[in-house]
């Protein structure tokens, strides 16, 4: 399996010279199985730069929305391979959120808005709207969604290849786990047992988080615990907020990094997530 990141921000794109690094584009993976079969993570910005890279041809392609918050399907009318005729886009996304997935797809290119309708992009799109623990297939990849802890229906998704466990968890409010409404910690932990990979949100400091419980969103020491617990062999923090530079992610690993071994935690192999890296399971 290998694994590309184009968009790692969170909320907004924000460009400049602060965000170099790690990137200003809004959520966008990229997994290819052994095949080269394509599975896309989200739609923020960096889906716009993964389809400028693609030739100019038909494409089948497998998107996994989390949740449709703007910051996470804002890049699709400019997702290339889309205009392309003879395109065959799958789209899933969580069942039951406030609209339905292709309505929120729909009308973020209403004509107030965008020039272009969905309707008249000339790819065939399918959307599907799926359960939580409902296990897919695409190519050699088996792909397990988990219900996390955001204000909208939000998927987390774990997708295994062979031995090989890649788990993705971003908007995700691990606090609120302890209300059980959608299962426990543990219940989470277990989904990304011995994953090779956990990409988890870790938007906030610990002290930031104190002004924005609620917002859906981890820190990052609540990100290395879980990993710990989990025995992932590598954690990435993702979805950088738009207030932080590099720098200031750089600052905020190494506390929360202090705050976890003073705290008695394990040694976690983590990183920042940056853009146009990859990684290969």
């Amino acid at each position: 399996m290998r694994i590309k990141f184009w968009g790692t921000r969170g909320t907004r794109p924000t460009p400049g010279r602060r965000t170099l690094r790690y990137g200003g584009n809004t959520t966008c993976i990229e997994v290819r199985d052994a095949e080269d079969n394509l599975l896309i993570i989200d739609s923020g910005s960096g889906i716009a730069e993964l389809g400028n890279t693609l030739p100019p041809e038909p494409l089948q392609a497998h998107l996994l929305i989390t949740h449709t918050h703007m910051d996470h399907i804002q890049g699709f009318p400019f997702f290339l391979p889309a205009f392309v005729p003879g395109t065959h886009l799958t789209i899933v996304g969580p069942a039951g959120s406030a609209k339905s997935l292709q309505a929120a797809f729909a009308d973020q290119m209403d004509p107030a808005y965008f020039p272009v309708r969905l309707s008249h992009m000339p790819a065939e799109m399918e959307f599907i709207e799926r359960n939580p623990g409902e296990t897919f297939e695409v190519g050699a990849l088996r792909i397990t969604p988990h219900l996390l802890m955001h204000p909208i229906p939000t998927f987390g998704y774990r997708i295994d290849e062979g031995e090989s466990r890649f788990t993705f968890a971003t908007d995700n409010e691990i606090a609120l786990f302890a209300n059980g409404s959608n299962g426990t910690l543990k219940d989470l932990a277990n989904w990304c047992r011995d994953s090779d990979l956990l990409v988890h949100d870790a938007q906030f400091s610990t002290e930031e988080y104190k002004t924005h419980a609620g917002f859906g969103h981890s820190t990052f020491e609540e990100s290395l615990s879980l990993a710990e617990q989990a025995g992932v062999k590598e954690l990435a923090f993702f979805h950088h907020d738009p207030l932080h530079s590099d720098n200031d992610v750089d600052a905020l690993i190494e506390e929360a990094l202090g705050n976890h071994r003073a705290a008695g935690g394990a040694e976690v192999n983590s990183f920042p997530a940056a853009e146009d890296q990859e990684v290969g399971l």
